[in-house]
């Protein structure tokens, strides 16, 4: 193929010949006259040529360009034309799965009387005012209920709804939304009557009842209607609202009718929220059957768990208490935790460790829960709980110093005989003071001290009646019994009901006191077969069984303390007592040794180590544990004991 360049050089050759022929042609006369003009038409043909061809390469590398450029032009269209119906694929894709999941309240404008309109209260004014209401309610209800778990559940999204004309993307988008989404829609209108004015509310095709007063009472109907819309819409958030505002009949009202003619997916926190309800008024026997009723009905609701557990532990149930904190826990570190919501998730865990560790007498494993108690935000007063349960566990744990250096100068008498628990439910505390007191044998400041708590002006309050008698008379009655006053703890205890496991034991241990052996093992076998998880009662018959001489008996009972409780120094520490009575410090030295790392400040266990060390001929490992005992708090007994020991020096 010959490309423009050869055919240019083809035709300068051939034009190069005919201008020599040409001008050999003027030369030679030889030549005529028509040759010579063909001759000069020849070269000028040529020189046309020439330039046609030029041209016509010029235009064909002009249009190869554009062809070239219009290609491109074509493909980023076609690449534009893709990425836009794309991106308006993902777009639809997108508002079709927000609207399919738009739950928000939408306040539609009100209808409102002309005369209003003109003093600036317009049907939006109107909507925006209920959005502002509700708004403010939502912020100042608390729950540990998560969002997801209500049926109609729109948070925070409260929007009052604006009409427009035409159609525009917001018009699409409530197309949408009210099409395939979830929107409760609210809808209200103001109008005259012959008293002043009327305001009717709408949730949806529900109704509310309508409001009427004068019209200076705007503002109230206002507030109102909106109370009435948080009802109709988020009836449980309600409840909780109403408890926050201190309206506890209302809420009494409102729990009940949620309980019993609401949704199925809300009956369980109905009950669970009707049985704090009725505790906080005093009703401890309907607070525990709302409760069990909130089990059955959500039986992996951790929540309904832990106040049925309160609540148990309130009417002296301690191992039903035990049984369904350890439930609650259980399902707190499982996937149904996502029933609740994560703060509370947070803070429940490590306050039922506590209490169920204090329950089996793992005092060491209760503290160590404070701080991750303390770590997370203060959630129902857990930081005040767990403050005062941690001076309460290292006195239970005979470290009476820790236990004065952990109240930190915040514990009083009053906050430590009562306050409102993490799980919102009052709960009469083991009372720290009183628990170093009887620690230490010191029953008269012991009983100052339960004396104190009983005047003080929480218990005054007419929902802590009910629990004085199971939390408080106990504990005074068997004081009263320790200094000897026979007549008035009887007197005491036999008005406590006999479904109380603290009760049944303190009776058996007042028995005790009196050398009542029989009737001293009667109430402990109550006890025992109304708790058998728990093990005080064991460590409590066989206190009185070593008291008695019946060693073997005695050491039967702690075992079995400690089987039900093995980080329970206790049983442990008095197990190696009873060997010692039988002369087998040999075997006594292990007890001690197994006790120590679950009460290593306990001053009497280093007493009575030191004494077995001694007698099995370790005289210098007996006044290693006897200094360490003198440096820790002990009983006035204990501290005549250890005057009179041959310490060597």
């Amino acid at each position: 193929m010959i490309d423009g360049n050869e055919l240019e050089d083809h035709a300068f050759a051939d034009s190069g010949t005919a201008a020599a022929l040409a001008m050999a042609s003027d030369k030679d006369e030889s030549i005529g006259g028509d040759a010579r003009a063909y001759l000069h038409r020849q070269v000028q043909l040529t020189q046309l040529q020439i330039h046609e061809l030029k041209r016509e390469f010029a235009l064909r590398h002009w249009s190869l360009r554009i062809h070239h450029v219009s290609d491109l032009m074509k493909l980023a269209f076609e690449f534009a034309a893709a990425f836009i119906l794309l991106a308006g694929a993902v777009f639809l894709a997108v508002a079709i799965w927000t609207a399919a999941h738009d739950n928000s309240l939408i306040i539609d404008a009100f209808d409102v009387p002309p005369d209003l309109v003109t003093r600036g209260l317009s049907g939006q004014v109107i909507a925006a005012r209920i959005e502002d209401r509700l708004s403010w309610m939502q912020a100042h209800t608390v729950t540990s209920r998560p969002a997801g778990t209500y049926r109609h559940d729109w948070g925070d999204d409260i929007k009052v709804q604006i009409p427009e004309t035409g159609i525009s993307v917001d018009e699409l988008y409530r197309y949408l939304a009210g099409w395939l989404g979830n929107q409760t829609h609210i809808t209200g209108a103001i109008w005259r009557t012959a008293n002043g004015i009327a305001l009717a509310t709408r949730s949806g095709s529900n109704p509310a009842p309508t409001l009427a007063g004068p019209e200076s009472d705007l503002d109230a109907l206002i507030l109102r209607a909106a109370e009435q819309i948080y009802r109709q819409t988020q009836p449980y958030r309600y409840i909780a609202w109403l408890d926050r505002q201190g309206r506890i009949v209302e809420e009494l009202v409102a729990a009940r009718a949620l309980a019993l003619d609401g949704a199925p997916e809300e009956k369980p926190w109905a009950y669970t929220r009707w049985g704090v309800t009725l505790e906080s008024l005093g009703d401890l026997r309907g607070a525990l059957e709302k409760q069990r009723m909130a089990t059955v009905l959500g039986p992996t609701l951790p929540h309904a768990w832990y106040n049925l557990g309160a609540v148990e532990s309130a009417v002296g149930h301690e191992g039903s208490a035990l049984r369904d904190n350890l439930r609650a826990l259980k399902l707190l570190q499982s996937p149904a935790a996502r029933q609740l919501a994560p703060y509370a998730v947070a803070v429940d865990i490590p306050i039922l460790t506590m209490l169920t560790a204090e329950a089996s007498g793992d005092y060491h494993a209760a503290i160590a829960q404070v701080p991750h108690v303390e770590a997370i935000a203060n959630y129902g007063d857990s930081h005040q709980s767990a403050l005062i349960m941690l001076s309460t566990d290292l006195a239970a744990d005979h470290d009476i110093a820790g236990s004065l250096k952990s109240d930190r100068g915040a514990i009083d008498a009053e906050t430590a005989s009562l306050q409102l628990g993490a799980n919102g439910s009052f709960d009469l505390q083991p009372l720290p003071f009183f628990q170093r007191a009887a620690a230490l044998k010191e029953w008269r400041a012991a009983r100052d001290d339960l004396i104190a708590q009983g005047g003080s002006p929480a218990t005054r309050d007419p929902a802590m009646h009910p629990l004085l008698p199971v939390l408080m008379w106990p504990r005074l009655a068997y004081v009263d019994a320790r200094l000897g006053d026979f007549a008035q703890a009887h007197a005491l205890i036999d008005r406590t009901p006999l479904d109380c496991d603290l009760c049944l034991r303190m009776r058996g241990n007042i028995d005790a006191a009196e050398d009542r052996v029989n009737g001293s093992a009667y109430w402990f076998a109550r006890a025992a077969a109304a708790a058998p998880s728990i093990p005080f009662t064991y460590v409590d018959w066989g206190a009185m069984l070593l008291h008695k001489g019946d060693f073997v008996g005695a050491i039967a009972k702690f075992k079995q303390a400690n089987e039900k409780a093995p980080h329970f120094a206790d049983p442990l520490e008095m197990w190696g007592e009873a060997l010692m009575l039988q002369n087998r410090s040999d075997l006594a030295l292990a007890k001690f040794e197994h006790a120590n790392p679950y009460a290593p400040n306990w001053g009497r266990l280093h007493l009575k180590w030191g004494e077995a060390l001694f007698y099995a001929s370790k005289r210098g490992n007996a006044n290693a544990q006897w200094a360490m005992a003198s440096k820790l708090a002990l009983s006035a007994d204990d501290k005549a004991e250890l005057a009179k020991l041959p310490v060597q020096h």
